[in-house]
């Protein structure tokens, strides 16, 4: 039994087709998405008709991660403050582009459930922790050894922190596939990872597939994408292309910046102008 392992792919349609002409060459009994599927690159509805395409042809194993749980929060009036801005317009970007049918399958999707083949062990799937979506569980972290200690299986796989990782604890086993849209610790890379029975036990492989940035690129400037959503695409952009998980590092730092200047909005949210600087700062622009 082989399994090829995707979490985080972003919207990035370039970087899903690598991992998919990957898996055509070395091919899997099934694949498992852990969420993430869209947002933060344009057009959503790309990556997600390829990925309906991929559920007709072999059995795909998915969980909704926590960029769905936003979207089903903004449908349903529990978030606001998506506005035309470096904060939240890449949201509004993607929701703008998502049907009624994408919701609805986001809706189905658990948050996590337990992978249970013939003839293996099982596996638990999250996106970041059964507790939480949003949960970040690193090598080695005091929250990582708490989950696996109360894990109600010898194995499970996580994404959201768009590293590669394995860890094991206690006799269970953590392993993080990486992210396909905006992989960290890699450049022009998407990251994946296989999962093989062997021997009675789960063994894992790691992989790293380059895909055509140069493309990515010219994508994102012919899209309205950069015009909605200001610094934040340009970060991923710059994230792809050095490795570094830039977003989440200058949202961080305009947000220091308007603080320290008793300047945040009326929402609590940074003005652009101290996005540009963190952006400046970073040498994202």
């Amino acid at each position: 039994m082989k399994l090829a392992i995707m979490s985080d792919i972003h919207s990035n349609i370039v970087a899903f087709e690598a991992c998919l002409m990957y898996i055509k060459q070395n091919p899997v009994d099934a694949v498992v998405l852990l969420g993430d599927f869209v947002s933060d690159c344009p057009d959503p509805g790309r990556t997600l008709k390829k990925i309906y395409e991929l559920m007709d042809t072999m059995p795909v194993y998915a969980i909704r991660g926590n960029r769905e749980e936003y979207f089903l929060r903004y449908r349903d009036g529990q978030e606001d403050n998506w506005t035309i801005s470096s904060y939240k317009g890449s949201l509004l970007y993607t929701y703008e582009r998502l049907t009624k049918e994408d919701l609805d399958w986001f809706d189905r999707l658990p948050s996590t459930l337990v992978l249970q083949l013939p003839g293996t062990e099982p596996i638990r799937l999250v996106h970041g922790s059964m507790y939480s979506s949003k949960e970040l569980l690193d090598y080695g972290k005091e929250n990582t050894k708490e989950c696996l200690k109360k894990l109600d299986t010898k194995y499970m796989l996580a994404g959201h922190t768009h590293r590669q990782m394995s860890f094991s604890y206690e006799g269970k086993t953590l392993i993080n596939p990486g992210s396909v849209g905006v992989a960290i610790g890699t450049s022009k890379n998407a990251h994946m990872a296989y999962l093989n029975w062997e021997n009675g036990s789960w063994n894992h492989e790691f992989f790293s597939v380059p895909f055509a940035f140069d493309e990515v690129q010219k994508w994102f400037h012919e899209s309205s994408l950069i015009q909605m959503a200001s610094i934040w695409p340009i970060c991923i952009l710059k994230s792809m292309d050095v490795g570094e998980n830039l977003g989440p590092l200058c949202a961080k730092r305009a947000y220091d910046m308007a603080v320290a200047d008793h300047a945040l909005n009326e929402d609590g949210n940074p003005p652009e102008a101290y996005w540009e600087s963190a952006a400046k700062e970073l040498g994202v622009i």
